[in-house]
């Protein structure tokens, strides 16, 4: 398409200090310019916009400008490293429960994030609710006296915080978001986050002012979907906490989730 029929001048004055925007701004925009613009013009104009970096799309139907593209490609995909004793986890499990869905991380892939990390790495074992039990049976075996099932606060500060290194294992929630790295299905960060901040009895050693730590310095870091974070944060009934906290607390601007319904 020719510039010329892109507006590139009008375009960039209208939405080159916006923060974001939206398709339905960018279509009520061309529509402005055209007032016939059909859904295949349309569609061609977005091609091309993304084409000649005028725009980039940072989520489903959010975009920013080109002039601030910079930081949003200076952000990187989460990728953690897997320690080999995650890696040898994966394997025991999958050997041992090959038909059987779980995620693992550990906890000091926050630790970056954090002003004062802790002593304590908590690597964490998710597992469908039928099957809790039985991975928690056979890694006690495995790992005496290093393994628990879905900990209270109370547990954790009788016989865990002493600790150095932990096997927590716990029921799945459904639809968690999720990737797999080498191999092996983790969580994503989005994931992450919401756990951390609604689970303030197993992650009570991430709350407070290392809670907001967190959050500030993954959404500066990474590329976060909001829209994958809050639809696990409704699965998880805190879709409205975690927005007031980002709100209120994080150096964080949210993009999408403006409003959020309970």
């Amino acid at each position: 398409m020719k510039n010329d029929n892109l507006h590139i001048d009008k375009l960039k004055k209208v939405f080159s200090k916006q923060p974001f925007f939206r398709t339905n701004e960018l279509r009520d925009f061309y529509r402005s310019q055209e007032k016939e613009l059909s859904k295949n013009t349309f569609r061609r104009v977005l091609y091309s916009l993304e084409k000649e970096g005028l725009i980039l799309k940072v989520d489903k139907g959010i975009y920013v400008s080109g002039d601030q593209q910079t930081q949003s490609l200076s952000k990187k995909k989460f990728l953690p490293a897997i320690s080999p004793e995650v890696r040898e986890l994966n394997t025991s499990l999958k050997g041992t429960f090959p038909y059987t869905m779980f995620l693992i991380w550990e906890t000091k892939v926050l630790h970056d994030f954090m002003i004062h990390r802790p002593g304590l790495s908590q690597t964490i074992i998710e597992t469908e609710k039928e099957s809790v039990e039985s991975i928690f049976n056979y890694l006690s075996t495995q790992y005496a006296g290093k393994v628990f099932l879905d900990p209270n606060r109370e547990t954790f500060e009788r016989y865990i915080l002493q600790s150095s290194e932990i096997i927590i294992v716990l029921p799945m929630i459904t639809e968690s978001p999720s990737q797999k790295i080498d191999g092996i299905l983790c969580p994503k960060l989005e994931k992450i986050l919401v756990d951390v901040f609604t689970d303030d009895e197993k992650f009570f050693i991430y709350q407070g002012q290392e809670l907001v730590n967190i959050f500030e310095a993954a959404f500066k870091t990474y590329r976060l979907s909001e829209k994958t974070l809050f639809r696990y944060a409704r699965r998880r009934k805190v879709s409205k906490k975690i927005k007031n906290f980002i709100d209120q607390k994080a150096n964080v601007t949210l993009i999408q989730h403006r409003s959020i319904k309970p």
